[in-house]
């Protein structure tokens, strides 16, 4: 059986696209934990549902390792998630959507996919080249921000709190109809990251996103005026 890693953006969604093609038989896998937001999962399963991929939710649990966020942390997090998977399916062929632009840059993760043989199909293509391809095979979310997991906005130890924090954050700020959203949780306090078409509009209502982020917890909220 093939595996491909599914978040729903244009990376694996090409991939996975690529495969059935082919005609190969594969299951899209899409993680579910703390770290990762209800909105990517649930974007996951309206891109797999409207392309027809064959997807499946599995649930990781972050480990010790990953939760002290240091600078391997990508690193646990990748093999917690392939042995997981492993564990779950038994031997499988893994793919994933890492491209070359990745490869440029420092992404601790990649040394679990060589550990796991997992295969990366776009990894001689720019992400740019990746977003054309799936245009031209009309997949819906060729145009799609590219996003991260919650933990990349922590400085400092990770907690389920900091997260689901994070996460409210940002479900808010997409809620305002803000496309590009980074909040950075910096030792209780919010740093705002926005595309830079956005972030005039951010202080025009600057004082409800104030408002609300404050409800969530954090002590003080910034806008980063070089935006994401």
């Amino acid at each position: 059986m093939n595996i491909v890693l599914f978040s729903g953006g244009v990376d694996s969604t090409l991939v996975a696209y690529l495969l059935k093609l082919r005609g190969e038989k594969f299951l899209a896998v899409t993680v579910d934990s703390e770290y990762v937001s209800r909105r990517e999962v649930e974007f996951a399963k309206r891109i797999a549902k409207l392309v027809g991929f064959k997807h499946e939710i599995v649930r990781v649990n972050p480990t010790p390792e990953f939760l002290r966020n240091d600078p391997l942390r990508c690193y646990h997090c990748k093999r917690n998630m392939l042995k997981t998977i492993l564990e779950k399916f038994g031997k499988v062929k893994i793919f994933d959507g890492t491209n070359k632009d990745d490869l440029k840059d420092y992404r601790p993760g990649l040394k679990a996919n060589e550990e796991f043989g997992v295969i990366s199909p776009l990894k001689c293509f720019s992400k740019d080249e990746v977003r054309e391809m799936a245009r031209r095979l009309g997949l819906p979310n060729w145009n799609k921000p590219s996003n991260s997991c919650l933990a990349t906005r922590i400085l400092g130890k990770i907690t389920p709190e900091k997260l689901e924090m994070v996460e409210k954050a940002e479900e808010f700020l997409h809620t305002l109809g803000f496309e590009v959203v980074r909040v950075r949780h910096e030792f209780g306090n919010a740093r705002i990251e926005l595309g830079k078409d956005e972030i005039a509009r951010a202080f025009e209502i600057r004082e409800r996103i104030l408002k609300k982020l404050k409800e969530f917890g954090f002590r003080r909220v910034s806008l980063d005026l070089e935006g994401y």
